[in-house]
């Protein structure tokens, strides 16, 4: 970047003497008798005056005790600043002549904070302080950093404070806060419920979410199950309640087998006479063809999802490089048209970027993809709902043959190679503030690993110290905590692999394992799922309670394209089907995506 200086046109008052000045200005204005001149730069000086005058303690009339500490001020300044101080000094009250005003419901340190805001225009507002000042900016009518405090807040929003966010919102009638912490709790409703916060969710506010269309669930049972907990949680209280917002479940779409089993049985919807009428309407839908007749046989928007499996760039038989995303729907078997890889559309295509030996992972329902061998500091996000792929903050380490692994709200970017030494490193992503931190190293730097996440802690599966070996270490890390430990060695040394977190267990595949091991972290041990041929570089997702491996090199170094199905449950493993060409060196992920850009696939046995 070359060196440049940047220009400007601001002036600052001309200096007494100066030739410029509004003199000049008039005598040039040719028939002009008078200037109308405004001083923008007034209001600044008079602020810092003011601000002067309160830190000497000079000309103030007034002191704010607050928890004992004083704060001495200037009623003028106060009174034009909050419709609160103007009543109470300006109405003839008795604070209106004492020297000292003894200020309740708040602490010295927001005090401070409103004082300074009242005197400078600045507020800093934290995690931490954002609420009490938010209520005491509320109480005293600073409605400008009632305001702030709001937007800072919809900015806030996660799992864990939304339920927060919305009482605030409710209790200081700050409609646009309610409705985005509505927004987000209705978007992230089947994580929310898993909260304790969701226990205090107060009634009127869980009926407005129950009704939403776009309620975040993939089946109305959740709908159920949850409301259900809510009224357990406080029973002889919310039990009265039961009829009001179960009428805002939809009965009717429930399984006729849970529908029987689970409400119809449940001994507080027995109990209660008033939800009869609403148990009768289910029957009579599960028995009349599914005819629409009432706003709870209309499915949710949601509904309209699909659990899909992204298989993700890669490359050929012919070293090819893929820029394409093929995204199928096994349930169905059906294929969605989704964006191509990111820079991959160039006019000229020597300059497209070769998408291989990246890390891709699935967070909040976005597909992250970053580094590679010629991409590797970059970061990208996959957004379904735009089907676009969105740049963020690029990884301060370049890497490529790594792993990505989500655990509790960041991304993690784990080992790999930069095209020296294999790497140690780890660092964090965190979305709010979309930026990359180190973390705790690997015990032993090692690439072309398998790397998973199950429940506390984040799993480095095997891989490649140098170029020539593979270990058989398993590595272990709870986030939050300074070191990596070892537990139960996988049964072969393995690299070029990749594993999925699928239930209480974690699957691997690739390698020359030509084998799917299965890790147990509950009882740290090792298991054979089922023999394979040799898939090095292969993928694999979990999607729809199945697991499907895609692609792969055989021990010949062929490509391979075909896609493999391992029923869990049945301990059955099938051929899925056949991609259009062979891809190894490849990403896959799971995904919810609407059904709506759904294309059916032609031929059954092929991956269109």
């Amino acid at each position: 970047m070359s060196d440049s200086v940047e220009r400007t046109t601001d002036c600052p008052l001309p200096l007494l003497g100066d030739n410029s000045g509004p003199d000049e200005e008039r005598d040039n204005q040719a028939g002009s008798s008078e200037l109308h001149w405004e001083d923008g730069g007034l209001p600044v000086e008079l602020q810092k005056g003011m601000e002067t005058l309160r830190v000497n303690r000079e000309l103030t009339d007034v002191v704010l005790c607050v928890q004992g500490h004083d704060f001495p001020c200037h009623r003028a300044i106060l009174a034009a600043a909050s419709q609160y101080f103007r009543a109470m000094f300006c109405s003839g009250l008795r604070e209106s002549h004492e020297e000292t005003v003894e200020m309740k419901g708040l602490d010295s340190g927001t005090m401070h904070s409103l004082l300074e805001y009242t005197y400078t225009s600045k507020a800093l507002l934290t995690h931490s302080n954002v609420q009490k000042i938010l209520e005491a900016a509320s109480q005293f009518q600073f409605m400008r950093v009632v305001d702030a405090c709001a937007s800072f807040l919809s900015k806030s929003l996660h799992l864990e404070s939304c339920i927060g966010i919305l009482n605030l919102a409710e209790s200081h009638a700050l409609p646009a806060l309610k409705t985005r912490a509505q927004d987000y709790i209705t978007s992230q409703f089947s994580q929310v419920t898993q909260q304790e916060e969701f226990l205090e969710l107060p009634a009127e506010s869980l009926e407005g979410v129950l009704q939403r269309d776009d309620l975040d669930v993939t089946c109305e049972e959740c709908v159920f199950e949850a409301l259900m907990r809510w009224v357990r949680a406080r029973q002889d209280e919310r039990s009265p309640l039961l009829a009001r917002l179960l009428q805002h479940v939809r009965l009717p779409l429930l399984e006729p087998a849970y529908f029987v089993e689970k409400v119809e049985s449940d001994e507080l919807v027995r109990g209660c006479s008033e939800v009869f009428p609403l148990l009768q309407e289910a029957r009579t839908y599960h028995l009349c063809g599914r005819e629409v007749i009432s706003e709870r046989t209309k499915p949710r928007v949601r509904h309209f999802l699909s659990e899909v499996f992204l298989i993700i760039g890669g490359c050929t038989k012919d070293e090819r490089f893929i820029s394409t995303v093929t995204c199928l729907d096994p349930l169905r078997r059906s294929r969605l048209e989704v964006a191509r890889l990111p820079f991959t559309e160039m006019e000229d295509e020597s300059h497209n970027k070769k998408w291989v030996e990246f890390a891709c992972v699935t967070f909040r329902n976005e597909v992250y993809i970053s580094g590679g061998k010629e991409t590797q500091h970059d970061v990208w996000k996959y957004n379904g709902a735009l089907d676009k792929w969105i740049q963020i903050e690029p990884l301060t380490t370049g890497r490529w043959r790594h792993k990505m692994a989500v655990h509790r709200g960041k991304v993690y970017a784990l080992g790999g190679f930069d095209g020296v030494q294999r790497l140690a490193s780890v660092e964090a992503y965190d979305p709010f503030h979309n930026r990359w931190t180190q973390a705790t190293p690997l015990a032993v730097g090692v690439s072309s690993f398998a790397a998973a996440s199950f429940d506390r802690w984040i799993y480095v599966i095997g891989g490649g110290p140098n170029g020539k070996l593979a270990t058989d270490q398993v590595q272990c890390w709870e986030p939050g905590t300074d070191c990596w430990n070892l537990r139960a060695p996988i049964p072969i040394e393995t690299k070029c692999t990749n594993a999925v977190t699928f239930k209480s267990c974690i699957y691997i595949v690739g390698g020359a394992m030509n084998a799917m091991y299965c890790y147990s972290p509950l009882s740290d041990s090792w298991s054979l799922v089922t023999r394979l041929g040799e898939r090095a570089s292969c993928a694999i997702a979990a999607c729809n309670d199945k697991l499907f491996i895609t692609g792969g090199r055989d021990n010949k170094n062929q490509v391979i394209s075909t896609v493999m199905c391992w029923d869990v449950g049945r301990g059955v493993l099938t051929e899925e089907c056949v991609l259009p060409m062979g891809v190894s060196h490849h990403g896959s992920v799971t995904l919810m995506k609407s059904y709506t850009h759904i294309h059916k696939v032609t031929a059954p046995s092929e991956c269109q």
